[in-house]
């Protein structure tokens, strides 16, 4: 098992974001995962997360399973949400991701939110094509490595010298 850097300023992964969720991205075994336990703060009805935060957390480790899968950055093309049950906050989930198939720039994806019997909550599953304008190392510059063992550095690291 691998922790995989961060970014910064991100939302649901920043270690400096006090208002974020401030998730540990792992990868094993061909999949990307994050244990969560999801605050009052991003609810949306009384008590259950929003399904633009769950959303965004899959949206998030689906990007991840791309890079680590394929050593390419995408961008979101087209997406399907199935939200099954709701994702109650202060209540333990892990969110999962994984490459499906790749055809040349396009890369289906799926990621989802289980609890701990692994029984699903909700589902993303999505289209996601490779960038053709990407300033790689602009972007890698800005993922907070501290976290993360030298070999996983030095693998984000060569990418940004695309």
């Amino acid at each position: 098992m691998s922790r995989l850097p961060v970014g910064h300023t991100s939302i649901f992964t920043g270690k400096s974001r006090k208002d974020g969720l401030q998730l540990n991205v792992e990868y094993e075994d061909h999949l990307v995962f994050a244990d969560m336990n999801i605050p009052n703060g991003f609810q949306g009805l009384s008590n259950m997360v929003h399904g633009g935060f769950l959303f965004g957390i899959l949206d998030t480790l689906i990007w991840y399973v791309i890079i680590m899968e394929t050593r390419k950055i995408t961008m979101t093309r087209k997406t399907d949400m199935d939200f099954l049950k709701p994702v109650r906050c202060n209540a333990p989930y892990r969110a999962l991701a994984k490459l499906e198939r790749v055809e040349d720039r396009d890369i289906w994806a799926t990621a989802w939110i289980e609890d701990n019997d692994k029984e699903c909550y909700c589902r993303l599953t999505g289209l996601f094509r490779e960038g053709k304008i990407i300033n790689h190392a602009r972007l890698f510059s800005h993922l907070d490595y501290s976290d993360v063992t030298p070999e996983i550095k030095d693998f984000f690291v060569s990418l940004g010298k695309k």
